[in-house]
């Protein structure tokens, strides 16, 4: 079996130059995209093109600010995607009557592409919250409790934290990994990899939990899926189901991390998600939001001294989320459980199946990747060489 290597870079992406029109606003660019082509032209033959990104010269010349700053999200750049938007606009939506004459005369595609926009500085929001977040020094805050029992890599690599809200009904957890560098593209691959989730996640039955149904419902770009997760839990509580937007993207040119964003969603929110089956029994959709951050481990302090000098870690892997299960009451026996016993299991399980990923013994997770080499994982591979070269 071959082990997951990285392949030679072809290319790089560098992030654009700072400097954009001010007055235009992305309510009214359709009007405007004539006027810019003519100003990319000129500037492209005068020899004072400031856009920075690795793009053919015939994409710059036709693309207007706005975009070009949606080419990065669909490049899997959100983050350099939100700042140029951010920089066209001073806000997506106006009340001047004026601009409401505007939106009426806009044909559907340009809806569409208002529509995304809105996405895309939404998601980037809530990205940016959750990875501030996951910056700081759980160890120094007080309102984290430390799960003591052991995980992957003991403690001097995996620190697990949790804490409940609301009388105890939400749960807040939170897991971070130290890795060496060569386990970034199989820890990717591993949670890219999630029609495979089936043949290793575990299940308990005393008390009954069980991930009876993991199902990717659709796919957007390289790596951004749906997905639906549904768990057996124990008695009394119904059978809890989420639909998960999974939105993955790189910011390695501006902060030099990589991230998956999650949030749960329904059927009133995207209409990928299908209704509740209930064929099995009753079901409860439940809540979630969080992700995952990769990064450099830090150079100074002390909370991951002991694995960058005796095991030689260079990463860490963070994994935050709350969920609100929908339940009234949770008995402490049941919150006991999942954060000392189910969350280290399923954390532990996950960083084993990567390190065989890494090592070529997962059989199905090869075949999957290879068949997905041109579309997605030379570009991770090319992505990973970028991070490294930046951050090491």
């Amino acid at each position: 079996m071959t082990p997951v290597t990285s392949s030679p870079s072809s290319r790089l992406h560098h992030p654009l130059a700072s400097e954009q029109p001010k007055e235009e606003k992305v309510l009214s660019l359709h009007r405007e995209e004539e006027e810019e082509e003519e100003k990319e032209e000129e500037k492209e033959s005068a020899g004072e093109d400031d856009d920075g990104i690795d793009y053919d010269r015939e994409n710059i010349l036709c693309s207007s600010p706005r975009t070009r700053a949606l080419d990065h999200f669909r490049d899997d750049r959100l983050l350099q995607s939100a700042r140029l938007l951010r920089k066209i606009c001073d806000s997506l939506v106006s009340s001047s009557e004026e601009e409401e004459d505007k939106e009426e005369l806009k044909d559907t595609k340009e809806k569409e592409k208002d529509k995304l926009v809105k996405y895309v500085l939404e998601k980037a929001k809530q990205s940016e919250s959750f990875i501030e977040m996951l910056r700081e020094d759980a160890e120094k805050d007080s309102s984290w409790e430390t799960q003591k029992s052991f995980s992957f890599g003991g403690r001097d690599q995996t620190k697990i934290y949790y804490k409940t809200t609301e009388n105890d009904t939400k749960l807040i957890l939170r897991v971070d990994q130290a890795i060496k560098r060569e386990m970034l593209v199989p820890v990717l691959a591993t949670l890219n990899e999630s029609q495979l989730y089936a043949s290793w996640l575990p299940s308990w039955t005393m008390p009954k939990l069980k991930f009876s149904r993991t199902e990717k419902l659709d796919q957007r770009g390289r790596c951004s899926q749906l997905l639906l997760v549904t768990v057996e839990c124990p008695w009394p509580f119904s059978t809890r189901e989420v639909v998960l937007d999974a939105l993955a993207f790189d910011d390695i040119d501006e902060s030099g991390v990589v991230a998956v964003l999650l949030n749960s969603c329904d059927c009133e929110d995207d209409e990928r998600v299908p209704a509740i089956d209930h064929k099995f029994g009753q079901c409860t959709r439940v809540d979630f939001h969080g992700g995952f951050l990769f990064r450099a481990i830090p150079s100074e302090g002390e909370a991951w001294k002991k694995a960058r000098e005796k095991h030689e870690d260079e990463m860490i892997v963070s994994f935050i989320f709350n969920i609100d299960p929908k339940i009234s009451y949770v008995p402490v026996s049941i919150i006991q459980f999942i954060t000392r016993t189910v969350i280290g299991t399923l954390w532990g399980m996950f960083m084993k199946i990567a390190s065989k990923v890494k090592n070529g013994e997962m059989k199905e997770h090869a075949e999957a990747i290879q068949s997905k080499r041109l579309v997605l994982y030379d570009w991770v591979d090319e992505r990973v060489k970028s991070m490294f070269a930046r951050i090491f």
